[in-house]
Order: C-alpha cells, then structure tokens, then sequence
C-alpha cells in the first residue's frame, strides 16, 4: 500500500491549463491554533469598542439608559461572530487574521479562490461545527444552567472521516483549508520518439538545472505539440542553443529534440547514473557532440518542416483538452544563471 494514500495530507489540483499544484493539507492542531486566535482577535474588538463607547460619553449626552451597554456588547458580538469570518475570507483570499498568522488559507476543493457564498455557507455552519455545547455550570456552580462551551466533537467527527480533514462547514460548501504554500508539479509528459531518451544520455550527468529553467522546460515539454513547427523550433532555440554551445553539442542538432531529452532526464528518470558511451542507444546513428560527431550527421540534425511533421516527435501531457489556444511565451527565464540552482524533483511537494 502506498503510505502517501494511507494518509493523504497532499490535494493535488489540476487547472484549465493543465498545471498542476499540489496543497498541503491543514489539519485540526493547525487549524485551531487560527480558531482560537480569530476568537481573541473578536472578543478585543468587542471589549475595545464598548469601552469606546462607555468613556466617550455618548450614552450620557444622548440621555440613553445605562441597559444599552450589554444590548450593543451582544450586537457586536452576534454580528462579529456571523460576518468576521465571511468578510475576511471573501475579500482576503480566504485568510482570516487568524489563518494568516498560521499560513492557512480556504481554498475550493478544486483548488480555485473561495467566493463569497461559499464563505457564507462555511461560516454560518461553524455554529454547527463547534456543538455540541456544555453547560456554564461546569465552571461555576453558581452560573446558569446554560448551555454555551462549544466542544467542537462534530467539527473534529467529519475532520476523522474526510480525505481532506473537511469539517460540516467545508463539506456544504466545497471548501478545504490547506497550507498557504503551493508547489507546482511538473506535467507528466510522455514521448514517443525513441531519440528522446537516446540523446538524454549525452546529458552530462554533472548538469543541474536551475528551478526557473526546470519550469520553463517543463511548460515547453507539455505544451509543444501545441505549437506549429516553426514556432516550436523558434522558443526551443531560446534556450537549447546555448546549452548545447556549453555541453558542447553539434550546432545542427535539433533544438526541440534537446529540450525534450532535457525534460526527460530531469523529470522522467529518477536516479541518473553515470552513463557508458557503450550504453548509448543503438536506434541513434551517430554522436550529437561536436568533438565526436564531425562527419557524422545522425539521427540528431534539425529536420525541416515537412520532415518535422512525419517523425513522431510527440508529447502528449495526461489530461490535456484538445482545444487549446496559443501558447504564451514560457521561455523567458535568465540565460545567464541556467545551471546556478539545482532543481529538486523529489522530496515532499
């Protein structure tokens, strides 16, 4: 059994675009935390406004009965407890103060901002959330038998039974509260072109790719078969070209073809070995490198068009609509720093 499926605490979210993020879930000890802070937050401004209006002198000069002090407390406090929740994280991106001290943040299941209903729904069931209540005479056998210490059993129930710790609010208004953090995954592209993999393995093994550049290679790999060929040729060439002049490859190797054995070997083989010139691929002719392949044009050149468009070079990422529009321009990372920083393709994203 996959230990990550055992508990999920990983919400992966695919865009329109096909772009994957992956959210960290937030649990309940990390949520209650921004609870806990949200309800002192309240009670201060509760206490903060009524002390404002007591020492301002308004009830004296508009003659008003000193009872209005504990009805305004109760209003402000009914109407914090029913909208703080509901303004902060329709207008704040679905942060309260709270969640925003903690880094969490409400997001919709698919990963898209939280609206105002759905911050309504989720907000006007917290009372349901945090039953069942107590009794005050748990605390004082002199107060009255009323029933307002919020245990939170029902809140923590549903948090148990969900993939996605989702309390009663959560589940009515398909929300999920995760960790203000978003990793983005590299699409899962595939190739059909055997000279993909061939060519990754002139690779130097001691090449790493910055994250800015992993990411621009990663975008080109899945949105190429988008393109038309002489657009596809144009981008790759931004950054292909040198990076081929720097691992010291033949100048008439395919630019396009380089990326994808780029995206290959970073994202499609785990572990990278050093590699044998005897393990090279045998449906390859020839050698891509300059010193090496003088002479020898290969399998490698930069086809035209028309060739282009009978080899098989293919991507195809998973998910992908049919109907997509123009590609933007992906490929504007720094040529200058391309292998400063080495990119992390494992781990926990």
């Amino acid at each position: 059994m996959n230990p990550r499926a055992a508990i999920d605490l990983i919400a992966t979210v695919t865009t329109p675009e096909n772009i994957q993020f992956e959210y960290r879930i937030a649990g309940p000890f990390r949520r209650l935390p921004a609870f806990l802070l949200d309800l002192v937050i309240r009670g201060m401004i509760v206490i903060g406004f009524v002390m404002l209006v007591a020492c301002s002198g308004v009830i004296t000069t508009l003659a008003l009965p000193n009872s209005i002090v504990p009805v305004v407390f109760l209003m402000l406090a009914f109407f914090l407890d029913w909208f703080y929740g509901l303004f902060f994280e329709t207008y704040w991106n679905g942060k309260t103060p709270g969640k925003w001290f903690t880094r969490i943040q409400v997001l919709s299941a698919d990963g898209r901002p939280v609206s105002a209903y759905q911050a309504t729904i989720r907000n006007f069931l917290r009372t349901a959330d945090i039953a069942p209540y107590l009794s005050l005479e748990l605390l004082n056998s002199e107060f009255p038998p009323m029933y307002g210490i919020p245990t939170g059993l029902v809140a923590f129930s549903c948090m148990a039974v969900t993939k996605r710790f989702q309390r009663l609010g959560d589940l009515a208004a398909g929300t999920m509260v995760v960790v203000d953090q978003r990793v983005w995954v590299p699409p899962n592209v595939q190739f059909e072109d055997p000279r993909v993999e061939a060519l990754s393995q002139f690779i130097p093994a001691s090449f790493r790719m910055s994250r800015s550049l992993g990411r621009a290679i990663a975008l080109y790999a899945e949105r190429r078969n988008r393109m038309p060929t002489q657009r596809r040729i144009e981008l790759s060439s931004i950054i292909a070209t040198p990076l081929m002049h720097r691992m010291g490859f033949r100048e008439d190797t395919s630019p396009d073809l380089f990326l994808c054995a780029l995206y290959y070997r970073e994202f499609v083989i785990k572990e990278i070995s050093d590699i044998e010139p005897n393990a090279r691929s045998s449906r390859a002719t020839g050698s891509p490198l300059a010193v090496e392949g003088q002479g020898a044009m290969g399998d490698w050149v930069t086809l035209d068009a028309s060739k282009l468009d009978s080899s098989k070079l293919s991507a195809s990422a998973l998910g992908a609509s049919a109907m997509v529009a123009a590609p933007p321009p992906i490929l504007s990372a720094s040529i200058e720093n391309l292998g400063d920083e080495p990119l992390s393709t494992g781990g926990n994203r």
